[in-house]
């Protein structure tokens, strides 16, 4: 009997590769069921701790739509607050809904003479732009992968820690908010996330970032990386040791469905 692991080592098609990689993290059946995904969130890091005053973003709890761009962070910037993430736009909202602040154009601010004062600090609603949209990525990776304009294709094996994974590089349309139109994806033996290359765009064109993704659990059927970090990428290719410029663990993991 072949192995997965050897199984997985030969070639295939990129939808082959997209389905195998679905199915190790729930299937698409399941993910086109799920509505929403709750956990609590512990970030820190060196561009949170710089970015965002106090890091706001310490701890709190998430909620991300599966199927729309929509992602709740609570509390925040502090009790009794929680920000959100909606199709672009972002607010910061009171306890009993009433909206206290909010920005329509939020990623246009991070660019231009605007953009200057953002390279020291964010803002509450710089902070759920940022926050909101790369959370709401990562919990609906690879099912994010599946929407419409979505092309992924698949590149060459790549070895890291003596394993082979494969890659899938992404393109984005403009509808899909995101670190940036090209995106690389890495799968291990057994079809998981293992790391997700980008450019944060809103940090500059220079923010070239490797994130790690690791200690993967099952919720509501589907499956997902709890412990996440981020780090230059360097010479090579290669995930620089230091600065970890962001860091994510996720707890109480739990998926509502229909």
């Amino acid at each position: 009997m072949t192995s997965a692991a050897s199984a997985y080592a030969e070639p295939m098609g990129t939808s082959e590769l997209l389905d195998r990689v679905l199915d190790a993290h729930g299937g698409i059946d399941r993910w086109r069921a799920a509505r929403t995904i709750h956990a609590r969130a512990r970030t820190g890091g060196l561009l949170l701790r710089t970015r965002v005053p106090g890091n706001r973003l310490a701890d709190y709890h998430i909620t991300v739509d599966v199927q729309h761009a929509l992602t709740v962070m609570d509390p925040f910037p502090r009790d009794g607050r929680r920000g959100v993430f909606d199709g672009g736009a972002v607010r910061i909202e009171a306890s009993d809904g009433s909206v206290l602040g909010s920005r329509s154009r939020p990623r246009d601010a991070f660019f231009g003479r605007a953009g200057l004062r953002r390279n020291i600090r964010w803002d509450a609603l710089d902070s759920v732009y940022f926050g909101g949209y790369a959370m709401w990525n990562y919990l609906t990776t690879p099912y994010l992968l599946t929407r419409d304009g979505v092309v992924a294709v698949e590149g060459e094996p790549w070895t890291e820690a003596g394993e082979t994974w494969h890659r899938l590089n992404v393109d984005f349309p403009p509808g899909i908010v995101t670190h940036s139109p090209r995106q690389t994806f890495y799968f291990d033996a057994d079809g998981r996330l293992r790391r997700h290359d980008y450019v944060a765009e809103v940090i500059g064109g220079w923010a070239r970032a490797a994130h790690r993704c690791t200690d993967h659990v099952e919720a509501g059927g589907l499956v997902f990386p709890t412990r996440r970090w981020v780090r230059p990428i360097g010479p090579g290719n290669r995930a620089l040791p230091f600065p970890t410029l962001v860091s994510i663990e996720l707890s109480e993991l739990r998926v509502v469905t229909d």
